[in-house]
């Protein structure tokens, strides 16, 4: 019998009771659910349900996620919206980074209605010309397998001390190639996207680029929605420097869909 992974410190699922409406959270690629931790306690003192899941090949070893691809995550983050909407009657999705993706991606494919969503630092490009030039190519080579992952290139908060959540200290090549074809995807189906939907994403952010909160936001066909740039955070917005304005203009947008 295979033994389940071990989960690292910090990197576990968390899910707090609420009443009526409830929020499904979800990280980013190489990420945990402790970078919804702060947005998660701030929508729970406000009455919400929260769950967030911690995606296939995440929190465990950097060799799980290698053998992972966006349907994974995509399968998970689905299982977790459609038993929150079968015991609430509003629902919203919450997504940072990767997890933007699958919120889109969620809302494209119209499960049910989707009070609203909030796709934060979401990619529809990457601001690291390594990133845009070398991954296309490891996706149709094998180089992928030859490098299946790197050492992070870039800081992903401003904090002063560093970052503060739990993730892998590397990147996967062979899921970021994945991240590839579900931005592509993503990006086709952004005109079924009709719910509520909340952009927030920083200038500075050191991996995603900045047009990608642009491109969202005239892509999708939502008759409500909003984009928030913010200034002084880097890529993990939920944890950066900024992440009390993070939950506060989160917190607003998702109570006036109710």
């Amino acid at each position: 019998m295979n033994t389940p992974p071990r989960v690292m410190a910090g990197a576990e699922p968390f899910e707090l009771a609420g009443k009526d409406k409830a929020v499904l959270l979800l990280h980013g690629l190489t990420g945990t659910p402790s970078e919804m931790r702060f947005l998660g306690e701030y929508l729970h003192r406000a009455g919400y349900h929260v769950r967030a899941p911690l995606l296939p090949g995440h929190g465990t070893d950097i060799k799980d996620l290698n053998k992972t691809t966006w349907r994974d995550w995509f399968g998970r983050a689905e299982i977790d919206f459609l038993a929150l909407s079968a015991h609430f009657p509003k629902v919203f999705i919450a997504g940072m980074s990767m997890g933007g993706l699958l919120c889109l991606s969620l809302m494209a494919n119209k499960f049910g209605r989707i009070t609203g969503g909030a796709a934060l630092a979401t990619p529809m490009a990457f601001s690291d010309w390594k990133a845009r030039c070398l991954l296309p190519v490891a996706g149709v080579t094998g180089l992928k397998y030859l490098i299946p992952d790197l050492p992070k290139a870039v800081a992903d908060v401003a904090l002063p001390g560093g970052r503060t959540h739990v993730c892998y200290e590397r990147d996967s090549v062979i899921a970021a190639v994945s991240i590839l074809r579900l931005m592509k995807r993503v990006r086709t189906h952004l005109p079924m996207v009709e719910d509520p939907l909340l952009i927030m994403q920083s200038v500075n952010d050191t991996v995603v680029a900045h047009r990608s909160a642009d491109i969202i936001y005239g892509g999708v066909s939502s008759a409500v929605k909003e984009k928030v740039m913010l200034q002084r955070s880097y890529h993990t917005i939920t944890v950066d420097v900024e992440k009390e304005l993070v939950a506060k203009t989160v917190l607003e947008f998702f109570e006036k869909q109710l």
